[in-house]
């Protein structure tokens, strides 16, 4: 996966993520709203499809496929959870969250969030995870300045999740 920063949508795998949710979940709704829940268990389930696609052509009759995705649904949801707290925590600070279609040249906004206060726990709890030091993506970064960049991203984007709490958008 390529990253030239620290944010989900600075790495290759984020905005590939990013381009699936604006084509086949934003477009088909108009762009009217970003339901947080549908987004991830969207990008989820697309996950889990593609990890069949690529193993199944391997896999004798007796294996089981879902060994395959217990071990590899961790490593790619946790970008989905990623950036999809970066797209809310954009909304938070700025009641905007935008999108540039570089195809289409434009700039799409996006100003209704739907969320409970059950799925920005449910986010938190996953963000909180990740700042784990035994974590993968807390290991990940080579740099330690690096890390420390993306542990200050990561605690801010938490403290605009947190602000959203008791003004649930449904």
């Amino acid at each position: 996966m390529g990253s030239w920063g620290v944010t989900a949508r600075e790495s290759d795998y984020g905005l590939d993520l990013l381009a699936l949710i604006e084509t086949d979940y934003l477009k088909p709704t108009g762009f009217k709203h970003f339901d947080v829940k549908d987004v991830m268990d969207f990008c989820k389930n697309y996950i889990i499809d593609g990890i069949r696609r690529e193993q199944e052509p391997y896999l004798g009759e007796d294996e089981d496929i879902q060994e395959y995705i217990d071990a590899n649904l961790p490593y790619r949801y946790d970008t989905v959870i990623q950036l999809v707290a970066e797209c809310l925590s954009e909304y938070a600070q700025n009641g905007v969250f935008l999108i540039d279609d570089y195809e289409a040249n434009v700039e799409i906004r996006i100003t209704e969030f739907i969320f409970t206060e059950s799925i920005l726990d449910e986010l938190l709890e996953e963000l909180h995870k990740m700042l784990d030091p035994k974590s993968w993506l807390y290991k990940s970064w080579f740099e330690d300045s690096t890390r420390q960049e993306w542990i200050a991203h990561m605690k801010m984007v938490c403290d605009s999740i947190v602000g959203l709490k008791g003004g649930s958008h449904e």
